[in-house]
């Protein structure tokens, strides 16, 4: 069985370019062909010892390929092939390539594509029904530098790659995928980034981006046309010695009205990626599941808008998140930055962060996060706080079950954002977490209407300065503190619980602030109106 399933083509930002012709759809006549014919590229001339020129070879199987009945395949048998031309894959084509390295020999844009840049194929109508299967595909970025994806597929539907490794593509992407409805990334391998015209952290593997311009990809028209039904799972972006990608899938760009959907991202691994181990853009109704990244330089998994689109809907669960950031990096484990409703953040665990924070939330109305663990969170050169985890400006928001030790920041903090501003009545809920050793506050809490219930602090403030177990402040109304256990442990918190100057009708009772001595009082009110008719344990 071979090792890797199903994979699909994508490709890079400033165009494939080179070769020509644009295959359309298969009649019914020709999808109903009886057996699918096979072009050898040897049966056509290629030799495959790594010294001789098969770019005519490669050339007529492709030809003859596309004119051909729907469903021909190109054989590549295993050897070193040569090749100088950008090959376009029609209608129905499969190209096989167990065992094979097919390497440019000059600047001939992509290796493989679906389009040309001048005939129009709207929605997904162009030549789709595609598979690249195996194959290592060598673009020689550092010798071939000018811009091109090595697979490139836009305006079409059903495609698969699968079991190919790719390296050394120059300043753009492994596989771009275009205004592509129902595409398979699977087991693939992504090694190495030539970046001498480009941004190294604005690359991505994988791209998945919609028909937005020709400077995104000249697969003409540009109708918007997103992506949509997108999988890609067992892949490894490496730490490669031919540099770095910035991102094992995702984009770097964006436009309003545009947003992909179904977009699944299962069981990769990603190493050293030089921007963020996954950039999920403008993604709604989608997963990033049971991934592992390792020492990406900014943020291991990040949730952003650069079209300025609200999503929807997105789950990132079950990931391991280990290394992320820099001594110069402000982002952190896991990100979500821009409008989402329905976000599903659960179960990932994320340790040794260097940035702002373990993971962090912001503007993401009924976000639930649970069952995270966060560790080993610490501060990036400028950086004043590492929280483990950091939720604003998301109402109804539900932060439970989580676990926080060992961080340089407070545990948890809640609030309603920079400006300060009412959640528009809809508090967020924080329960049944457990935070040891933090260097600031266990858990600080500054929105209206807050609710902290059944939380485990142990030993904040390990830092010594003036910080808290649980801190209720920002001027904000209305906040309930129950049940919570604090303990001083090895910390120096100032007091178990602090309701600071602003904020009113606070209600604390039935807290266990046991063990808190007069120089750091269990109960530290300097609200006003504070509620604590049925008393906190104490003494």
């Amino acid at each position: 069985m071979k090792r890797r399933s199903m994979l699909l083509g994508t490709g890079g930002a400033v165009g494939v370019w080179g070769a020509t012709g644009l295959a359309g759809a298969p009649s019914a006549a020709a999808s109903g062909t009886a057996s699918a014919p096979v072009f050898d590229v040897r049966g056509h001339g290629a030799v495959g010892d790594g010294a001789t020129d098969d770019t005519s070879a490669f050339v007529q199987a492709f030809g003859a390929a596309r004119a051909a009945a729907f469903g021909a395949t190109v054989l590549i048998p295993p050897g070193s092939y040569l090749v100088g031309a950008s090959l376009v894959m029609g209608a129905g084509m499969t190209v096989s390539a167990y065992g094979a390295r097919i390497t440019r020999l000059k600047d001939s844009g992509a290796l493989l594509k679906n389009f040309d840049s001048s005939t129009d194929a709207p929605g997904y109508s162009g030549a789709g029904n595609l598979k690249v299967l195996g194959g290592t595909w060598d673009m020689a970025g550092d010798v071939y530098s000018r811009t091109s994806d090595a697979i490139g597929f836009g305006h079409c539907q059903d495609v698969l790659v699968q079991d190919c490794t790719i390296l050394r593509v120059p300043s753009a992407h492994a596989v771009e995928l275009n205004a592509v409805r129902r595409a398979r990334i699977v087991n693939c391998v992504f090694d190495g980034l030539d970046a001498t015209y480009t941004t190294r952290s604005d690359k991505e593997a994988v791209q998945i981006t919609g028909a937005i311009s020709a400077a995104s990809l000249p697969c003409p028209p540009y109708d918007d046309t997103p992506c949509a039904d997108i999988l890609i799972t067992g892949c490894s972006l490496v730490d490669s010695t031919h540099g770095l990608f910035g991102a094992l899938c995702g984009d770097h760009g964006g436009k309003a009205g545009v947003v992909h959907t179904g977009v699944r991202v299962l069981g990769n691994h990603v190493e050293a990626a030089a921007g963020h181990g996954v950039r999920a853009v403008d993604w709604s109704a989608s997963v990033v599941h049971g991934n592992t990244v390792e020492r990406a330089q900014i943020s291991g998994i990040k949730v952003e808008s650069l079209g300025g689109n609200p999503m929807s809907a997105l789950s990132v669960e079950g990931n391991i998140v280990t290394g992320t950031g820099t001594d110069s990096s402000t982002g952190g484990g896991i990100v979500v930055i821009d409008a989402v409703t329905d976000l599903s953040l659960s179960g990932n665990v994320v340790t040794g962060v260097r940035g702002e924070t373990g993971i962090y939330v912001r503007y993401a109305r009924r976000a639930t996060i649970t069952g995270n663990t966060v560790s080993r969170t610490a501060r990036s050169t400028g950086v004043s706080n590492c929280q483990g985890v950091h939720v604003q400006h998301s109402p109804g928001a539900v932060i439970a079950q989580n676990t926080v030790a060992d961080c340089e920041g407070d545990g948890i903090g809640v609030d309603a954002g920079l400006s300060g501003a009412a959640m528009n009545g809809d508090a967020p809920v924080v329960t049944g977490n457990r935070v040891d050793g933090v260097a600031g506050h266990g858990i600080a809490v500054g929105c209206p209407d807050g609710a902290l219930r059944d939380n485990h602090i142990t030993g904040a403030n390990t830092a010594g300065s003036a910080a808290y177990g649980i801190r209720l402040g920002g001027a904000a109304s209305n906040m309930s503190c129950q049940g919570n256990v604090v303990r001083q442990g090895t910390g120096q918190a100032t007091a178990a619980i602090a309701v600071l100057p602003g904020s009113k009708g606070t209600w604390v009772t039935g807290n266990d602030l046991r063990g808190w001595g007069a120089g750091s009082p269990a109960l530290l009110d300097q609200g006003t109106g504070t509620l604590t008719t049925t008393g906190n344990a104490t003494g």
